[in-house]
């Protein structure tokens, strides 16, 4: 690992002195740019993709899901671009009717519900979070290999996110100073590490 690490260091250096001291910092601030657009580029496509998801996204027996029926009111279509990621979608009011009796006015994103279902008795899910239950999501009912694998989704891409910040700082850093002094600066610590 280390000599990987030695390898990868020689590289960077290598090609900082190809390009010279303006350009090869050039070179590091536009990775430092590109890591950071890659951002919200990830968040949209990750949204789409999570968005074809009609559950209310739960992957545990507690809180459990319980069956209710929604009729949709209103509708509204969003895009190109929202908080669905890309692609037209519809965010629709619907009063839900739940197992104990309730009604309750909500809406739903996704296109979890469509103005194609007015007017019919549309299956639903309730599954209510928090002290004394006080958030309720709602969605259609879906499979729980699905639910789990939205919210693996969403680990892998909180751990890519790290990912492109932390490369970003890191390219950041070094087309301020340069590549020769963080590599000099590296070597340093690790000798200090290994005395130490």
């Amino acid at each position: 690992m280390d000599a990987e690490f030695a390898r990868s260091r020689q590289e960077a250096l290598a090609a900082y002195e190809r390009r010279g001291p303006f350009w090869g910092r050039v070179a590091r601030f536009a990775m430092a740019i590109a890591l950071l657009v890659a951002i919200p580029v990830l968040y949209l496509i990750s949204e789409t993709l999570v968005s074809f998801y009609p559950g209310t996204g739960v992957v545990k027996s507690s809180p459990p899901e319980r069956p209710a029926v929604a009729t949709v009111q209103d509708c509204q279509r969003v895009g190109p671009v929202s908080s669905n990621g890309l692609g037209y979608w519809w965010h629709c009011d619907v009063t839900v009717q739940t197992q104990d009796g309730r009604q309750v006015v909500t809406t739903v994103y996704n296109s979890v519900v469509t103005p194609s279902d007015r007017g019919k008795a549309v299956e639903f899910r309730e599954a209510c979070f928090g002290e004394g239950n006080s958030r309720c999501e709602y969605g259609r009912p879906s499979a729980w290999a699905w639910a789990m694998a939205v919210q693996v989704f969403y680990i892998i891409r909180t751990s890519v996110y790290l990912f492109l910040i932390i490369g970003s700082g890191m390219y950041l850093v070094t087309g301020v100073v340069g590549v020769p002094r963080s590599v000099a600066w590296l070597e340093r610590r690790e000798r200090k590490k290994k005395r130490g």
